[in-house]
């Protein structure tokens, strides 16, 4: 029995450093970080385009996408012409999906998802140099119907683009290879 005792307490010492050798090769590859390249370090972030159908979305989207890059940040946004590198978004679709119906009624939806679809270049700016050309990148929020839709798309508006301002970004600092 003590012999046993003493087996079991050898193998939990000995299985957390087993373990971690196991899982050592997983992790060999994994980078902590922005994987930019060491030249990057700032970036101007002008007014995305808004090619949509849907009016003034280009502002709530451009904060957004600031907003994610100071989250982020492997990043600096700094004026023009101080800027390492600059971040153009072309806004190309907005639309909404019906997600759910009411109950019994299959022609009205009570739940929607709103995507915003955009295309963007980074380019770094001395030399000019485009070194990320990226198309149809798609933020969403899923929104309750809630009084009338125009309400309701202005509800959702401010976490798609949020959403699609993370995508971006994380194209951005995890591109590198």
């Amino acid at each position: 029995m003590k012999a046993t005792s003493h087996r079991l307490r050898l193998a939990a010492r000995l299985l957390p450093a087993l373990l971690a050798l196991l899982l050592l090769p997983a992790c060999v590859s994994y980078h902590f970080g922005s994987m930019l390249p060491a030249d990057i370090k700032t970036v101007y972030v002008p007014t995305c385009v808004n090619q949509t159908n849907e009016p003034f979305i280009e502002q709530d989207v451009t904060s957004s996408i600031l907003a994610a890059i100071q989250m982020d940040g492997s990043l600096r946004v700094v004026p023009q012409e101080d800027a390492d590198a600059i971040l153009f978004i072309t806004l190309t679709e907005f639309w909404l999906d019906p997600v759910s119906y009411v109950s019994g009624d299959a022609s009205s939806a009570d739940e929607y998802r709103l995507n915003i679809r955009a295309n963007f270049v980074f380019s770094r700016t001395n030399p000019s140099e485009v070194l990320i050309d990226k198309s149809d990148i798609v933020g969403y929020e899923e929104f309750d119907f809630v009084g009338d839709l125009t309400s309701s798309k202005l509800i959702a508006l401010r976490p798609a683009a949020e959403d699609l301002g993370r995508r971006i970004v994380d194209r951005i600092v995890q591109y590198w290879p």
